[in-house]
């Protein structure tokens, strides 16, 4: 697996809602982060960071993706309804929301449902470029803000065998596009630009920009 060099990282965030109201006083609030995922992979990411965290899934289910639908949109609004499902219980805390997808050719590529589509999946996706988008949501409480950002990178999957997608298939139906950017030994991605953390589920980087976001707001993770 190689990281392209000469290029910049193909990378966006963007605010979901600018801030309201006022700031709680010039020292921020701490308050618990909690992420509203059950991703082991998002949990090791998070480790990353100097915050206690708190892990408590959404409920929210993942729609199939429809047909025209823009990436961008469809990742910043199913992590918003993550982030604001597991907010409207809380009545402290910063609730971190995030969704995953593959992007190639204008279709939209979510979990697989079965290993027949986690074999579709694998066999489109063999030996070809493509986007991996990530939306993220936090949503801060008490009060009504959240803010967003949505993070891409390009990623080429290896050429696999017949056989080998058969494996493969078998595998996998909890990540989108079927395939483990974080499996030992990395059997899927050949090349990437960008954040290789976005294609595991969790781009940190986007992470700080939220949480110095929230900060400005009066909001800081406790420690």
């Amino acid at each position: 697996m190689k990281k392209r060099s000469g290029h910049r990282p193909a990378i966006q965030g963007a605010p979901v809602a600018e801030l309201q109201g006022r700031r709680l006083g010039q020292r921020p609030l701490a308050v618990p982060l909690i992420l509203a995922s059950a991703s082991p992979r998002r949990r090791r990411l998070m480790a990353f960071f100097p915050w206690k965290y708190r892990v408590r899934p959404s409920r929210v289910k993942e729609p199939a993706p429809r047909k025209h639908v823009a990436p961008r949109l469809f990742v910043k609004v199913l992590a918003g309804r993550k982030a604001r499902d597991v907010a409207r219980s809380v009545k402290e805390g910063l609730v971190l929301g995030a969704d995953t997808i593959v992007y190639r050719n204008g279709k939209i590529y979510g979990k697989p449902s079965s290993q027949i589509s986690a074999k579709r999946m694998l066999t489109e996706l063999s030996g070809a470029w493509h986007t991996v988008y990530t939306g993220l949501s936090l949503v801060a409480r008490p009060g009504n803000l959240e803010w967003g950002a949505v993070w891409k990178t390009r990623v080429k999957i290896r050429s696999f065998t017949p056989g080998q997608i058969d494996h493969w298939s078998r595998r996998n139906h909890d990540k989108a596009g079927a395939y483990a950017a974080q499996e030992r030994g990395n059997p899927f991605v050949e090349e990437y630009i960008g954040d290789y953390d976005n294609v595991v589920g969790l781009p940190r980087r986007a992470v700080r920009l939220l949480i110095d976001k929230a900060r400005r707001a009066g909001y800081r993770p406790a420690r």
